[in-house]
């Protein structure tokens, strides 16, 4: 319910003020943000927030312009903020499905939870963010696979909000942990894509019925996405110069004793099908997952462990056994060392001080 009210006792407030959904009859504090007006429980501020407690704490004039029989405090936070901030406290923090609609209230109480000292929404929202853009690979696994339908269509939109938003509000509150995933998952756009951005967060109480507008990178965020996006791409190259190029069968090959001199080898043919493969989808083949070296190296590895295909009634073998296991175990190292890369190919690594370094 929206009504107005006005503030009595010749306050600072000389414009109209709208209460939310958030007026309680027994309140005994009204917050006010921009033009909206929020009736609330100083007790309930006081029990989670440090800075309420320390606020509340402060003795007070015995005359104060009052708002609906309450003291008032002017608060410097968007109305949205505002009103996610507070229904998180009287109501719980909760993200259904799908996920990304909720981003606006994980942002905002991420923000203010920060900003006033309330411990357990910020740790609820931490832990949210974490397992979105986690900072290990076997969480970043966890969290593609829950984006796969049952017929294996990939939508991360519907679990992960737009990377541009999470980039922005990482940067203003400090988040490193999750920039590298954050960065890593936009890079997998195309360049068009990423400079285009996303629409920003549609307000509930300010402007509801307007689009919000679009939300871009800077210019040296944008710089750094594509360097990164390029560097993530030499890496996949220069994985394919070192392990399929040239690569050789494995010693315990089964078939290093028995194949016929004046034929290819049949493990040599499948290290090179594997190459072309592979660098089709560097070149963008793979429509959507063209610049992730991490899904092409899982994906080269998915196609060793599948069952050898069947032409006619002739048994067609991609690789020997041996030979399976040894490529399937760099794929697995050059994933991992893809992953702890990641920092750096965008500039996340902090150049050592002067003086930092020292022999040993």
């Amino acid at each position: 319910m929206n009504t107005e009210v006005t503030p009595a006792n010749g306050t600072s407030q000389n414009t109209t003020l709208t209460h939310s959904d958030i007026w309680f009859k027994d309140g005994n504090i009204v917050l006010i943000a921009g033009s909206f007006a929020f009736k609330v429980h100083s007790g309930q501020l006081e029990r989670h927030s440090e800075f309420f407690a320390g606020m509340f704490d402060v003795p007070q004039p015995s005359e104060q312009d009052m708002i609906d029989g309450c003291l008032y405090v002017e608060m410097l936070d968007s109305p949205d903020d505002l009103y996610h901030f507070l229904s998180a406290l009287y109501d719980g923090l909760y993200f259904s499905f799908p996920r990304p609609l909720h981003f606006a209230r994980l942002a905002a109480v991420s923000r203010l939870s920060t900003k006033y000292i309330v411990p357990h929404l910020l740790q609820q929202c931490l832990e949210r963010l974490k397992l979105d853009w986690p900072s290990t690979l076997g969480g970043w696994d966890a969290r593609e696979d829950e984006a796969l339908s049952p017929k294996g269509s990939y939508s991360p939109r519907q679990f992960t909000p737009h990377p541009v938003l999470v980039i922005d509000l990482a940067i203003e509150l400090g988040l490193n942990d999750i920039l590298p995933s954050a960065f890593y998952d936009l890079a997998r756009y195309g360049p068009s894509k990423i400079m285009y951005g996303t629409p920003g967060i549609r307000s509930i109480l300010v402007s509801p019925n307007q689009d919000p507008r679009f939300v871009c990178l800077s210019n040296q965020l944008l710089v750094r996405t594509l360097q990164g996006r390029e560097l993530g791409q030499q890496f996949l190259i220069n994985f394919l110069a070192s392990h399929l190029e040239t690569r050789q069968p494995s010693p315990g090959c089964w078939y290093r004793s028995s194949s016929d001199p004046g034929k290819p080898h049949l493990c040599v043919q499948g290290f090179h099908q594997m190459y072309i493969d592979i660098y089709r989808c560097i070149g963008g083949v793979a429509i959507g997952r063209d610049a992730d070296p991490l899904f092409t190296l899982s994906q080269g590895m998915e196609r060793l462990k599948r069952p050898d295909k069947i032409e006619g009634e002739r048994v067609r073998a991609l690789m020997c056994g041996p030979c399976k296991v040894e490529f399937l175990s760099d794929c697995a190292k050059g994933r991992e060392t893809a992953w702890e890369l990641i920092p750096e190919w965008f500039g996340l690594v902090e150049e050592p001080k002067e003086g930092d370094e020292y022999d040993d």
